[in-house]
């Protein structure tokens, strides 16, 4: 049932924004176009915002947690593929002025790909300050990269992207191999 009504309320919001600004709607706009009590929604969910974290989650978090064994560059096409899937969708977040919900959980999900990647550590939490500094710059990079792709008017452009991802690789692997030789030196 819970499920049922999260999906009902995701299912609203995303129709409610193809009609008028994220500013625009607020939680008792979105009840009535779901058909429920404005007091359910927050059984379900803090703010709009928090709907927005839910959403991403059903459609990036978990289909990318489903191959934890993906190379990098397949993971990294793997999001772009996913967030090109409901392009209009996350367009029109973006467009909204408040982009950060997806920001902040693109960079949750590049995070720890980029740390396993540099350093070989699933939870950049655990590295020292220089190098977690190093992941979250690069997360906050490609991140950066993948809203730019997804906001685009552009059709996209998948062997550019593909020879993006190869050339950031080609710059990132000597710093993963330098580091595997400072850990076994």
């Amino acid at each position: 049932m819970c499920s049922n009504t999260k999906h009902k309320i995701a299912r609203a919001l995303k129709q409610l924004m193809c009609e008028r600004p994220l500013s625009k709607i607020t939680v008792q706009d979105l009840m009535e176009s779901a058909q429920m009590k404005r007091q359910s929604f927050y059984y379900h969910f803090q703010d709009i915002y928090d709907v927005l974290g839910w959403i991403c989650e059903q459609q990036l978090g978990a289909p990318l947690r489903e191959d934890p064994e993906l190379d990098f560059e397949a993971w990294c096409l793997r999001l772009i593929g996913l967030m090109e899937e409901d392009r209009a969708f996350y367009r029109r977040v973006f467009l909204a002025g408040n982009p950060e919900v997806v920001r902040e959980f693109c960079q949750g999900l590049t995070r720890p790909r980029v740390s396993r990647l540099l350093f070989q550590v699933d939870d950049p939490r655990a590295l020292p300050r220089q190098r977690s500094f190093v992941v979250d710059f690069c997360a906050g990079a490609l991140t950066s990269y993948f809203i730019e792709l997804c906001a685009s008017r552009k059709a996209l452009d998948w062997a550019e992207v593909r020879c993006c991802l190869r050339g950031l690789l080609e710059v990132l692997r000597p710093a993963e191999e330098l580091c595997l030789q400072v850990q076994a030196g």
